[in-house]
Order: structure tokens, then sequence, then C-alpha cells
């Protein structure tokens, strides 16, 4: 029988908190973080050729003998075996255009940097070889560049405020509420009010770009 009150009593205590009017600064705060991946997949696309013999005929050129030549030039740049994974098998060639059927293959391989993929690039055969792409970029830290990015935006909006509360002759105390908006990926750097930059002399190197923004609302008090 005692249940009945106690739970009138909460609904009652949860109406009052619902409208209960609080005084607050309303701001947003925004950081950007430009990142230097250090862990970026590429994918090699290899397919079957016809090559000539001494016979003045030609003959298949086998995607293992091409795969065989592909992953010894990733090995020579420092990719192992370890980091080369097969992504797709067989070959979808529209027959009306040939009738020959010539196997493909798809190689995927993780490498640290984009002067490794450039080393690949130069190094590597272009017979057999139909295609050379980024697919993704990444940082293994990047859980430790997403906390220094919300702690700058979180940063942002309480110097906002503070600047908003002397003008109006106020002092800010604490949060009464925080709205994480993010991160958001590949945004433009200049709709934020902080900007950084991680890495030196790599400006024209492709980059993770992340934006961080929140929206906060701060308690005050008069001065």
């Amino acid at each position: 029988m005692m249940a009945l009150p106690i739970a009138l009593m909460f609904a009652s205590e949860q109406s009052n908190a619902q409208t209960t009017s609080v005084s607050t600064i309303e701001v947003t705060g925004s950081a950007t973080m430009n990142i230097v991946p250090d862990r970026i997949t590429i994918e090699i696309g290899m397919e079957e050729y016809y090559a000539p013999n001494s016979s003045s005929d030609s003959t298949i050129v086998k995607i293992s003998d091409i795969e065989k030549k592909v992953r010894k030039t990733l090995n020579r740049v420092g990719v192992h075996d370890s980091l080369i994974v097969v992504s797709d098998m067989g070959n979808y060639r529209n027959r009306e255009v040939s009738a020959n059927f010539l196997m493909a293959k798809r190689l995927s391989a993780t490498v640290a940097d984009f002067s490794q993929i450039e080393r690949i690039s130069d190094k590597l055969e272009r017979k057999g070889i139909s295609s050379f792409n980024i697919t993704s970029i990444d940082n293994t830290n990047i859980e430790s560049y997403n906390r220094q990015g919300l702690k700058a935006a979180l940063d942002a909006a309480r110097e906002k405020a503070e600047f908003i509360a002397d003008n109006e002759g106020l002092t800010i105390t604490v949060p009464h509420e925080i709205i994480e908006n993010g991160p958001n990926y590949y945004e433009s750097p200049s709709f934020s009010n902080v900007s950084i930059n991680n890495g030196s002399g790599m400006e024209n190197m492709r980059r993770i770009v992340r934006r961080y923004s929140v929206k906060v609302r701060y308690l005050f008090t008069k001065k």
C-alpha cells in the first residue's frame, strides 16, 4: 500500500523539475583538427593479359604470376604479407567486347605514409595492373585526437561564454547542459573558431579533417 504515495511524489517532483526555468547563457564552440594519417589502405587491381612469345604467338600471363610480382614490389618497400589481403577476385568484362575470359584480382595493402605509396607506384610494373587507388585513410591514435578536438571545442565555448557574460556584467559558473554535435568528417577548417594542425612540412599531403562542435548552456551570477 505504500507504493502509491511514493509513485505520486516522484511524479510531482518530476513535474516541478520540468517547469522550473533556469537563466542561462547558451553558446556554441567548434574546433577543427587536421590529422596526418599513418594507416592508409591502397587497392591494386590486376588482370591477366596476353604476352607475345618467340613463335609470333601470344600466351596468357596468369593472375598468379602478376600477383607474385605485385607482392614482391610491396615487400621491397616494407609492406609485409600480413598487411596485404585479397579484396576481390573475378572479372565482369563485357563478353561482347572480348570473347576471351581474363581473370582479375584486387589486393588491398596497408601502408604507413604517402611516401610508401610513391615508392610502390615507382617500382610497380605496369603490365597486368588495371587500377591503383587509395581506398581509406586513418590514424592509429584517432581516439586521442577525438578527445583533443572535443576539449578544444569545449574550451572555445567557455571562452565565448565568458566574453558574453563579462560584457553584460555577469559571471558564468558551471555548465547546465552540454550537447555534442560531432565529430564531422572532411569539413572546411574555415568554419571553426579553433584549428589544430598536427605534423609539419606536410602541407601538400592529404589529411584527415575532423570538425568538433558543442552547444553549452552556462549558469551565471551577477557580479
